[in-house]
């Protein structure tokens, strides 16, 4: 495909990179933020695949869920971040971002650690490290991370205006996330009786349905509960093909909700599972005023690649917008 201005400069100096690292340089790297649907992902997957050394290229919930998973396993967190980044030269991680003081907390030690072991990293994200962990009330407990990040990686803006993904790039279709669909329609026909209780770990998660290897679930269950993203990662993991029905206007739902469907549709999109969203609204509707705000533009680009229907059943009706 062929690359605006903005993403030749940036596979630039990815390209400077990867010879920095050919010669036999550690530690390092770039930071590569840019708005939504910029290829930046694009661009760290090209560079992943050219480097012939110990890499390991992760999802920023991914790294989360795996990263506590092998805390429990060895007994603590300092064992498991040894064995993260054991044997590795390079980690791409995709998607960076900082919203709650917790994972902010838990990420400080994280990057102390890959730092101090002269891993280079090659991060992608939305924001600029000044604007990781926003809130107000608790972003000077990052700060020496931010301090860290812009010591230790190239900042790189990936700059432009062009969402690829809302524009409707042909690449987008290569991906069957891509393959799902939006449909408008309040008067869907919900599942009744045919409910299943999903274990994950200790817990359940009810769904609506489980219809030909298809998973149903409700937003209000799957968004308004207590779950996270490792158990969408677990679930995403059992069922590549998903339906979430009764999707509101997100102005109207909680800040709590809106933040669990970002987190659903980041893990489905990131593992290439098909999605189906029923919504009370069409997706620029849905979305709102939320658009203008960074995680949820991601949550918004990504929706927009879904084939926008209006139809009373799935699989059956007209494309009005193809992905």
């Amino acid at each position: 495909m062929l690359l605006d201005e903005e993403q030749l400069a940036a596979r630039e100096a990815l390209d400077a990179l990867r010879v920095r690292i050919s010669g036999g340089e550690t530690g390092g790297g770039i930071y590569l933020w840019g708005s939504v649907g910029r290829g930046k992902t694009m661009l760290m997957d090209e560079f992943y695949d050219s480097i012939p050394v110990g890499k390991r290229r992760i999802h920023f919930h991914r790294f989360f869920a795996d990263l506590h998973a092998r805390a429990h396993e060895l007994g603590s967190m300092g064992s498991a971040l040894d064995h993260v980044v054991d044997g590795i030269r390079v980690l791409c991680f995709d998607e960076f971002h900082i919203d709650d003081v917790a994972d902010a907390l838990f990420m400080a030690r994280v990057l102390d650690t890959i730092v101090a072991k002269g891993v280079t990293v090659v991060v992608t994200s939305n924001v600029p490290p000044t604007e990781l962990l926003p809130n107000p009330l608790f972003h000077e407990q990052f700060v020496p991370s931010i301090e860290l990040i812009e010591l230790a990686l190239e900042v790189i803006e990936l700059g432009g205006s062009i969402d690829y993904r809302t524009a409707g790039q042909p690449s987008a279709g290569d991906y069957r996330f891509a393959t799902g669909e939006f449909l408008v329609d309040s008067e869907i026909v919900r599942p009744s009786g045919e409910g299943v209780e999903l274990t994950i770990g200790t817990r359940t998660l009810a769904c609506s349905a489980i219809r030909d290897g298809v998973v149903w679930f409700d937003f209000a269950v799957l968004c308004g509960g207590s779950t996270s993203a490792a158990d969408y990662l677990e679930l995403a993991s059992r069922f590549d093909d998903w339906v979430i029905f009764g999707v509101p206007v997100l102005e109207e739902a909680s800040e709590f909700a809106v933040r669990r469907f970002g987190n659903v549709v980041d893990v489905l999109y990131d593992v290439d599972a098909r999605l189906t969203v029923y919504a009370d609204a069409c997706v620029e509707e849905v979305a709102g005023s939320l658009r203008d705000v960074p995680g949820l533009a991601r949550l918004y680009s990504r929706l927009s690649l879904l084939a926008r229907t209006e139809t009373d059943s799935v699989g059956s009706g007209s494309s009005i917008n193809s992905r």
